[in-house]
């Protein structure tokens, strides 16, 4: 008979367990205010140890303050009666495992690597590693959007975890780098080669290396050399051998680099709408080629391209305006700025209506007044509110 589980975490009530693993379980939930439906995280370390229950503490807060699509949202953590705990949004598409299991398409492989590789690039640039990247730690929502989850051996690059140092909790062994399984400092360059291994197996459908313990697996990714992908696959060989080098310096170096390949293999990879047929059916095309000739075409032709011309210059006019009305942000405040429209769509779907509204506020008042998700999210929210700075900036 399973052993029940009580902790009082205050604001949020426990209810039934859902999943666990190594020192963690986790529930659905319910925080109270506000009200909503959550998942709740509860790591109870061995022996208790007060040193990992404050590091696990650390990198909960760390992870608390992304804001992002693909990065799991964070509501709330803390130290609750030797435990750590941690309330985040519910994600009900399943995880990646499970969709490896029934098979990934090219296209659906790759856009979860787009998923994932801007996940990275959010953590990364605020100086945080994940550590543990594995299908199982990549979920969804309903509507098929990746999302990082379990940031629990997490790292910030400017400092030193014990709870990680000692070993509390490791890597999962098959997504490992090989600077990582030698016990060497690590950097992003790491993150994104455990994203190499996860493509790999989407591709496959099974690991890049397997054996029969953690020293074998381990040592395959130091030594053994990258495997061949199957002959329908190989266009993208040369691709997954960078991820997966042994050397981080011939990898990508940035997940920012990564986020441009893959938008690249996405545009080959989505299939192009057929347009022979857009102005005509190929009958009426063909009873006009057997037509005698005749100037009326030409003519016509002839007014298009005038009012064409006319028109192009007309829109062009228009967009010196608007560019000239624009604010000129500088990277940090394009950055900034992208943030808090992240921010924004991720407490707009999580029912924070308020939060969502200053953010949206934010961006207009602060940043650029003319943003089209902004306003159009504000008019909805608030069309008062909206409609007075759109007034102020239209001046």
């Amino acid at each position: 008979m399973e052993q029940s589980f009580e902790i009082n975490i205050p604001n949020f009530t426990l209810g039934k367990e859902i999943g666990r693993g190594g020192m963690a379980r986790v529930f659905l939930g319910e925080q109270l205010e506000p009200k909503r439906k959550v998942a709740i995280k509860i790591v109870t370390p061995h022996g208790n140890d007060p040193k990992i229950l404050e590091d696990l503490q650390k990198e909960g807060d760390t992870v608390a303050q992304f804001s992002h699509p693909n990065i799991v949202t964070v509501f709330s953590c803390g130290v609750i009666e030797s435990n750590y705990y941690l309330a985040m949004e519910i994600l009900g598409g399943g995880d990646l495992k499970q969709k490896i299991e029934q098979g990934v398409s090219e296209l659906e492989a790759f856009n979860i690597m787009l998923d994932m590789a801007k996940a990275l690039e959010h953590a990364h640039k605020r100086g945080t590693l994940h550590r543990d990247i594995k299908p199982e730690n990549i979920l969804f929502h309903e509507d098929g959007q990746a999302v990082l989850v379990d940031f629990g051996i997490a790292k910030a690059q400017d400092s030193v975890s014990e709870f990680t140092r000692v070993g509390a909790v490791v890597g999962t062994p098959h997504y490992m780098s090989p600077e990582r399984a030698l016990g060497k400092d690590i950097d992003e360059r790491s993150d994104l080669y455990a994203l190499g291994v996860v493509l790999y197996e989407m591709l496959v459908g099974k690991k890049v290396f397997e054996g029969g313990d953690t020293f074998a697996i381990s040592y395959a990714h130091v030594h053994e050399p990258v495997p061949d992908l199957p002959e329908d696959k190989a266009k993208y060989q040369p691709f997954l051998n960078k991820l997966l080098a042994k050397n981080p310096d011939d990898r990508f170096q940035t997940a920012t680099q990564l986020v441009a390949q893959l938008k690249k293999f996405i545009r080959r990879l989505k299939p192009v709408t057929d347009t022979t047929h857009s102005f005509a059916p190929l009958p009426e095309i063909e009873a006009m080629r057997n037509k005698k000739s005749s100037p009326l075409p030409f003519i016509i032709t002839g007014v298009v391209v005038v009012v064409a011309v006319l028109v192009g210059i007309w829109f062009m006019n228009q967009q010196n305006s608007v560019e000239i009305n624009q604010t000129t942000l500088t990277t940090e405040q394009q950055l900034e700025m992208t943030d808090k429209l992240a921010a924004a769509e991720v407490h707009f779907r999580n029912g924070n209506i308020s939060i969502a509204e200053q953010l949206y506020e934010s961006v207009l008042l602060d940043f650029d007044c003319k943003e089209a998700d902004a306003r159009n999210r504000l008019k909805a929210l608030n069309r008062t509110k909206h409609d007075q700075i759109i007034a102020e900036c239209d001046k």
